[in-house]
């Protein structure tokens, strides 16, 4: 099948221009095809990073990130215990509707959901099924274990797994979130 294209015009730092001439001739492709693959490679969770890369600055200016000896005592975690139980829920609730959408079992969408847990490190998928399947609740302790692993493995596991964005769970996950640290 032939894709159509269109032209994209774009005003453009001349210096940078040279740069990406420069980058397209080292792999040897067009300006046009390295542009597109550029773009093509983007990917579309970027926006579910953006989450704990915000927090991430906000823990590092509060200096939470520097005494991994309190992680072990409780002390330094940024999810309140209620937040990451409600986390779980609502991610819970979202694995079901999806069950639903895509009209497969429990244990078909897990299967599913494996394949895109394996390529994550540190994604504990045993954690991540017990609590969607309910007999888990996230406490903040693990909710910010996970987290401080680079991202939540869960969140973005079902985002990939259900193409969707997952809203409620991302407000879930800001909402976890200890605010009395950040006052």
């Amino acid at each position: 099948m032939v894709q159509e294209r269109t032209q994209l015009n774009i005003n453009i730092d001349p210096e940078l221009l040279v740069k990406i001439k420069s980058e397209a001739m080292k792999e040897g492709k067009t300006l046009s095809a390295f542009v597109i693959e550029k773009l093509s490679n983007i990917q579309s969770s970027s926006t579910n990073n953006i989450l704990e890369e915000r927090l991430a600055r906000i823990e590092k200016h509060l200096n939470l990130d520097q005494n991994p000896t309190n992680e072990k005592k409780g002390i330094g975690k940024i999810f309140t215990d209620e937040g990451a139980k409600n986390y779980g829920e609502v991610a819970k609730k979202l694995f079901e509707l999806h069950l639903k959408k895509k009209g497969i079992s429990k244990e078909g969408g897990l299967q599913e959901l494996a394949t895109y847990l394996e390529k994550l490190p540190h994604s504990s998928p045993e954690l991540v099924f017990q609590i969607l399947l309910g007999n888990h609740d996230l406490t903040g302790l693990e909710m910010t274990k996970a987290y401080r692993h680079g991202s939540c493995a869960m969140r973005t596991a079902l985002v990939e797994w259900s193409n969707d964005n997952l809203e409620d769970l991302n407000k879930a996950f800001l909402d976890a979130v200890i605010t009395k640290s950040l006052a």
